[in-house]
């Protein structure tokens, strides 16, 4: 009992309780104690969450206002763009934070998956920066929380858009394909840029980690990768990442198949 009561506590179901009536003194106590320690796991997992929210209204409140003096005061055309890029910048980045530190409810169902990747692909419209092909039959369902499942592809396409160009046309060209394996679903979302180097690729889902030296001049928060592993495991699926044979990162999600 003691070792599947910390099985849930790992998976995030900090509401897992033991007997505090046993009549064993020593189990009694180490179940006293666990429970003391999921408690207040369970209140520190509730501050980290309402202090997110307060950080991200009361950064979002003077952004806002930041915006509205730039396009009012500022009279260089330039200066103002720059001004604007970096305030939605900073916003896109408070904007991960608060993705990473979601708290874990999921509502699953069947959800129609080549709709979902559509819908998400048609977010990056710049051709001249990323092109999403996808072969998932329009038939496949799977079992996940819309939201969630959302913000994984969101998060794929937007660190193949990064770090994905080809070198020749400088355009991430990005495949989803998938193939079915009894009750699971993997789905592969590829790019063609050049890859990670292979000692590195077990820590790309650390928060903060850059797979290279040149990554570290992007302007991103470094957590899209954590944001896409913490959903997979909300939903009960697995997220793993690979060099392609012929070049560029392959990430592999595992999903339920909608009965």
């Amino acid at each position: 009992e003691l070792s599947f009561a910390a099985s849930r506590i790992r998976e995030g179901d900090l509401d897992s309780r033991l007997d505090e009536n046993t009549r064993t003194s020593e189990i009694r106590e180490v179940n006293m104690g666990f429970n003391r320690m999921a408690r207040e796991l369970a209140k520190v997992e509730e501050d980290r969450a309402v202090m997110l929210a307060g950080i991200s209204h009361d950064l979002r409140t003077p952004l806002a206002r930041l915006r509205l003096e730039a396009e009012m005061s500022v009279v260089d055309e330039e200066a103002m763009r720059n001004m604007a890029s970096d305030i939605e910048q900073l916003d896109a980045i408070i904007d991960k934070f608060m993705d990473y530190a979601r708290p874990g409810d999921t509502t699953m169902r069947p959800i129609p998956l080549a709709q979902l990747i559509d819908r998400e692909a048609a977010a990056f419209r710049d051709p001249t920066q990323i092109r999403i092909t996808s072969r998932v039959a329009i038939d496949l369902t799977v079992m996940a929380d819309e939201t969630e499942l959302g913000r994984v592809f969101l998060n794929l396409f937007e660190n193949a858009r990064r770090y994905g160009r080809g070198t020749d046309n400088g355009v991430a060209d990005v495949t989803v394909a998938y193939a079915r394996t009894g009750p699971w679903v993997i789905v592969s979302v590829r790019d063609r840029g050049p890859g990670v180097a292979p000692e590195k690729l077990s820590h790309l889902t650390t928060p903060f980690f850059r797979g290279d030296a040149a990554r570290t001049a992007a302007t991103g928060a470094g957590l899209g990768l954590a944001i896409v592993e913490k959903a997979m495991q909300r939903m009960g699926g697995t997220l793993e990442l690979a060099n392609a044979p012929d070049g560029g990162l392959v990430a592999h999600i595992r999903l339920k198949r909608a009965p």
